[in-house]
């Protein structure tokens, strides 16, 4: 069997949630709709696959590899800077962006990553 086969993303789907209401409910895909995909081994479209994964609290890519992506995660504190700058016009985001760059020369990053990728 193929790792990437709709029988596995459906075994994933049940891993992660007893029953269907939850999912429905987040995502308007009726009952039968999800019942026929798990019973006639298909995927569903793109879009579909997207809103089911985000109403199970994963993503796409588990559902069908069984992988998930490791991500580059920042500290709380940057994270709540971002939310803040994220409140901002587009006018605004490019001050807060000047302002954290002029910083990096006062306080020198910890690690190796600059500001400049990050922000790109």
């Amino acid at each position: 069997m193929d790792e990437y086969d709709a029988e596995t993303f459906w075994k994933r789907y049940k891993s992660l949630t007893k029953k269907d209401l939850p999912v429905i409910l987040k995502t308007n895909i009726k009952q039968s709709t999800l019942s026929t995909w798990r019973i006639q081994k298909s995927f569903p479209r793109a879009d579909q696959a997207i809103r089911i994964a985000d109403s199970l609290h994963t993503s796409v890519e588990y559902l069908v590899t069984g992988q998930e992506r490791e991500y580059s995660t920042c500290s709380p504190e940057a994270l709540e800077v971002a939310v803040e700058v994220d409140k901002l016009n587009n006018e605004g985001k490019k001050v807060a962006l000047s302002v954290v760059k002029g910083l990096e020369t006062q306080f020198p990053l910890d690690n190796s990553a600059s500001i400049n990728t990050v922000a790109e």
